[in-house]
């Protein structure tokens, strides 16, 4: 399950590679609904998510 320091440092690197930009949303809200997934112990890649999203969730996801 993620953690509250996870959570921040995917964000913080998520804003800092996206925002401003037109994919930010998309990027954010897949995030969202990745993490709600991890969490819930369910499969990412029946998920239908953005790489990126996957990228970051894989890269800051508990060990």
């Amino acid at each position: 399950m993620f953690k509250k320091p996870q959570i921040d440092a995917l964000f913080a690197e998520l804003k800092s590679e996206w925002q401003g930009t037109r994919e930010f949303e998309r990027i954010h809200r897949d995030v969202d609904l990745g993490i709600a997934y991890y969490d819930a112990g369910r499969s990412l890649a029946s998920a239908d998510l953005d790489e990126r999203a996957l990228a970051l969730i894989e890269k800051h996801k508990p060990e």
